[in-house]
């Protein structure tokens, strides 16, 4: 059976009778994609002459980054359909020929490999002159040659000029902190509750349906980022990446909000004002190694109230989704996902939380201080077994 529910939204095909038909003006501009990358050879340069075309999606918007990406690599447009890792033939037509898609497909990854070759050559740590301590000492990059291999690390001012003493580590290892940084604000992306509670305050005042849209793009932005050429995902972070703190227990990472938006978007959004920082913690466990300091994400926790929210938040959402499945409005969480411009990933993820038991749910309503646990630590292990639902929480007395 055709996989129609995940497909509704896809531009180039209409939903009718349970079968996906072409819609010829949306499969115009699909081609034109594919034709106009061919002629630049660059998603950048592509963009641009979509919107000064007025090239719109479906949806009326301009197109960014991200989804022209998908487009490129969708073989949805093909006439397949994909499951996990692989492909097959689907019931719905195709609107990109087999000579087209395999130059498109030869295009992008010649980019990546090209891009990637000059990347390694010319490589700048990607948080110079940003990357501090809890005292405010800038982080340096340098670097070590062992055996034939270079190691890039961070290393604190403090040591370098040989001045004040500090308790904060005198060198960092530059791909932990940068992996760290990178994972941590893809995952923000593509959590609908920690995002909304960063772009907007009591003064924000956007159009019906804006925040809808960001929701929807900047999880795109984070699910094509794997696909997008080294030099745009370097582009992005610089864009956004105000300051990164090493702090005692955590790595703060302070985005600069506007900036933000206009990546995801592509472009400016006049008329609308957004806070101009959001601070985003990334939590860490560390590791002396002499006088670097291991970063290993994970099997922490951030104390903070908004962990509180966030959780009481996403079990909600969680009890809406399983509403809608047991009552028969939404036949799967696929259509769920296309309901509420999430990813089917996303949804599986969240529905853990319904698993919890009353009492476990009561207590994280009443507490009234911060919560010693975020929504990723409760997410990444609930019980089936009530009994067993603590979650490091301190019991209930009798």
């Amino acid at each position: 059976m055709e996989l129609w529910t995940k497909s509704r939204s896809r531009n180039g095909y209409t939903a009718q009778d349970r079968k996906l038909i072409v819609n010829e003006p949306e499969a115009v501009t699909v081609r034109t994609i594919f034709d106009e990358f061919l002629r630049f050879g660059s998603v950048h340069n592509l963009q641009d002459w979509l919107r000064e075309n007025d090239i719109r999606s479906r949806a009326g918007n301009h197109f960014f980054r991200g989804p022209l990406y998908t487009v490129l690599r969708n073989p949805h447009y093909l006439g397949l359909i994909k499951h996990k890792k692989e492909s097959y033939p689907g019931e719905h037509p195709a609107i990109i020929d087999r000579a087209t898609w395999d130059k498109v497909q030869a295009l992008l990854d010649a980019n990546i490999r090209g891009k990637r070759r000059k990347v390694r050559a010319t490589k700048e740590s990607l948080f110079t002159g940003i990357l501090f301590d809890h005292t405010g000492t800038l982080y340096t990059p340098t670097h070590a040659n062992k055996n034939g291999r270079r190691y890039r690390y961070y290393t604190s001012q403090a040591v370098i000029k040989k001045t004040e003493q500090s308790n904060a580590p005198a060198r960092i290892p530059a791909p932990d902190v940068e992996n760290a940084v990178v994972d941590r604000i893809l995952n923000w992306l593509q959590t609908p509750a920690d995002l909304l509670a960063s772009l907007r305050d009591e003064t924000t005042v956007a159009p019906e349906g804006f925040f809808d849209r960001i929701i929807t793009q900047a999880a795109g932005t984070a699910q094509s980022w794997r696909v997008r050429i080294a030099a745009e995902r370097e582009q992005f972070l610089k864009s956004v990446i105000d300051r990164v703190v090493i702090q005692q227990t955590h790595v703060e990472v302070r985005l600069r909000v506007p900036a933000l938006v206009n990546e995801i978007f592509g472009g400016d959004q006049p008329g609308i004002s957004f806070p101009p920082f959001a601070s985003v913690e990334c939590p860490f466990r560390h590791v002396q190694q002499g006088r670097a300091l291991r970063l290993i994400v994970g099997k922490t926790s951030i104390t903070t109230d908004a962990s509180r929210q966030a959780i009481l938040k996403a079990i909600a959402r969680a009890r809406h989704w399983y509403e809608q499945i047991t009552t028969g409005k939404a036949t799967n969480i696929a259509q769920l996902a296309d309901i509420d411009g999430v990813s089917p990933r996303f949804i599986r993820m969240q529905m853990k939380l319904v698993q919890l038991s009353p009492q476990s749910i009561e207590y994280l309503m009443t507490r009234s201080e911060s919560l010693p646990l975020s929504l990723d630590d409760l997410l990444a292990a609930i019980p089936m077994d009530w009994r067993e639902q603590s979650f490091g929480l301190p019991a209930k007395s009798a």
